[in-house]
């Protein structure tokens, strides 16, 4: 009876994954390989976070190379200036929190090895391997995919990403984090980062605690 079960279950899961339209996956593949270059890749965003109690804008930065990565986030809200950084130089990863309060610390957390655990404002170009619908509208400009059904509980109940039509280039991101709705629009795309965007020198961190992992 219980292989009976197991076997059940691995064919429901096939049909939720057939729920995602063979149209959806080549334009997500070809946005993807837009984006992977030996030479690496840099995104620049508009970012709009609003919620009930309070919205807030800012930029994000996304950098990308083989393995490595960095990102930056900006985010202004009321009189309030938040600033972030997370990276992964290929050994070790880090991230970086700027105080906001005067009677705070900045910090900065370094640990070996690469932290699994997705960013807040990550983009996730595999939605088609999260979700178990997709729908797709063609507009003029873009191709807008509505992703529903998540197949883990972390992930956000509704994602919608829009692509340029003409060269399969990301243009835009939405999504809803906790109580969050989240919006990331692309304003610039940089083709070639230099290595040194991913070393992590801690002397750009004078006032940070550092906590080592």
């Amino acid at each position: 009876m219980k292989q009976i079960l197991m076997i059940l279950l691995m064919l429901l899961s096939t049909v939720a994954q057939a729920q995602i339209p063979d149209e959806v996956k080549d334009i997500l593949k070809k946005c993807g390989e837009k984006s992977q270059f030996s030479n690496g890749c840099e995104i620049d965003m508009k970012l709009r976070v609003s919620a009930v109690i309070a919205s807030m804008n800012g930029t994000m930065k996304m950098c990308k190379k083989g393995d490595k990565s960095f990102s930056a986030v900006k985010m202004k809200v009321k009189s309030y200036e938040m600033y972030s950084e997370t990276g992964y130089d290929g050994t070790q990863s880090w991230k970086y929190h700027k105080a906001v309060d005067e009677d705070e610390r900045d910090t900065l957390t370094i640990t070996k090895g690469q932290t699994k655990k997705k960013e807040k404002f990550s983009i996730n170009m595999g939605l088609d391997k999260e979700y178990k619908k997709a729908k797709l509208k063609t507009t003029d400009k873009f191709y807008e995919i509505t992703f529903t059904g998540p197949l883990n509980k972390d992930m956000p109940k509704k994602s919608i990403i829009r692509i340029v039509k003409d060269t399969y280039m990301l243009h835009e991101y939405e999504t809803k984090v906790l109580i969050a709705s989240v919006k990331m629009t692309v304003t610039k795309i940089k083709l070639g980062v230099s290595d040194n965007v991913f070393v992590l020198d801690t002397k750009k961190y004078p006032n940070a605690v550092v906590v080592r992992k």
